[in-house]
Parts: structure tokens; C-alpha cells; sequence
């Protein structure tokens, strides 16, 4: 069986829910198989409040056992995730896409310069996978003072050898992203957050 036989059979799996094992389908692909199917198993967000949705901003969802996270308007080809984590810390994940597509690239060693005023500030910077990263904020009144602007703009530049590449820059969207991670506090034990009709 081809390669594209292998990942025609998957897609179509996927479509018709067939839960069969094929003996042809390498181990990896099958477990990779199984685990989407798993995701799709999950039980589903519950949507509650759009902050300034007509400028496309933060959406704030909530999963069974009050676990909270947003979901910020973006740019084409880019998704951003955000939410709380272990340590109260802001944590923000980005799928990009399409910055290979623009042909464009992102590669920081761990760490990343966001520029707070007059002030920059490193900020740790994981990847799962490229397109993927993940920043981690400590929350200062600075940080809270640049998301509180209705325009305001994240700039993550890749520092890589202990300094910043300017040509490498991930840009966030984060207008009212403040006033929404307010919500997930309220969020997280279980309350309605301010603004949120309905049951």
C-alpha cells in the first residue's frame, strides 16, 4: 500500500469512523490515527462571552471541570490561544501557519524579547512543534499596561546566540486581551463571568 493509499484510507477513516485496524497502516500512523480520533471524542467548549466581538476579539470558552482558556480574533493564518497556567503565570499559545507560508520564520533558542514601553523584557518560549509556540508571561503592571490599550500588539522577536533577530518577529493581536483574562479567573471557580446571559 502507497502513501497515498495509507493516508487516503486515514481520511476516509476519519469521515466514516471506522475503528478497524489495517495491517498494511504503520504502527505510527495508526496511533496518530487513534489519537485524532480521541480528540474528536472530547467533550466540547462551552462558548462564553465575545470581548468586542465586532473587532474580533478574545473569545472566552470553558471546558467541563471549569478548565478556562481564550481564544483571540488572530491574523490569517495564525491562531492564538490563552489561559492560566500552574503558576498563574499567562500563557500564550500561537499556531502559525502562515509565516512559512509568507516565507517568513520564527526560530528562537528559548527565549523571546517583547518590548513593554520603554522597556524589553525575555520571555520564555517553548515550541511543541513548528508552527506552534508557546510564550509564558509573568503578569507586572507593565504587561498589564500594554494589554489594557484597545490597539494593542504583542511583539515577540526571536533571540537567538543572546541577541534579538529583528528580521524574526511574531505579532499577537491583544486588544482587551486584560479585561479577558480577568474573566478567567471567574471562570475557573465556576462563576459567570460579568456580561454572560443564560443559563
Amino acid at each position: 500500500m502507497g502513501v497515498f493509499s495509507i493516508w487516503h484510507w486515514v481520511i476516509v477513516s476519519l469521515f466514516l469512523g471506522i475503528s478497524a485496524p489495517v495491517p498494511a497502516v504503520p504502527g505510527a500512523i495508526a496511533n496518530t490515527f487513534l489519537a485524532l480520533r480521541g480528540l474528536a471524542a472530547l467533550p466540547q467548549a462551552e462558548k462564553l462571552i465575545d470581548y468586542a466581538p465586532e473587532a474580533g476579539g478574545p473569545v472566552l470558552y470553558r471546558l467541563p471541570g471549569n478548565a478556562c482558556f481564550l481564544r483571540l480574533g488572530g491574523r490569517p493564518g495564525q491562531t492564538e490561544w490563552v489561559r492560566r497556567d500552574e503558576r498563574n503565570r499567562i500563557e500564550i499559545l500561537v499556531s502559525a501557519p502562515g509565516l512559512a507560508q509568507a516565507g517568513s520564520r520564527f526560530d528562537p533558542e528559548g527565549t523571546a524579547e517583547l518590548r513593554l514601553g520603554d522597556q524589553a523584557v525575555a520571555v520564555p518560549v517553548a515550541s511543541p512543534g513548528v508552527p506552534t509556540w508557546r510564550f509564558t508571561l509573568e503578569e507586572t503592571p507593565a504587561l498589564q499596561q500594554a494589554l489594557d490599550a484597545d490597539e494593542a500588539t504583542l511583539r515577540f522577536t526571536a533571540i537567538r546566540a543572546g541577541k534579538p533577530v529583528p528580521e524574526e518577529v511574531l505579532s499577537i493581536a491583544a486588544g482587551n486581551l486584560w479585561q479577558a483574562i480577568q474573566g478567567l479567573e471567574s471562570c475557573a471557580i465556576g462563576a459567570e463571568p460579568p456580561g454572560v446571559v443564560g443559563p
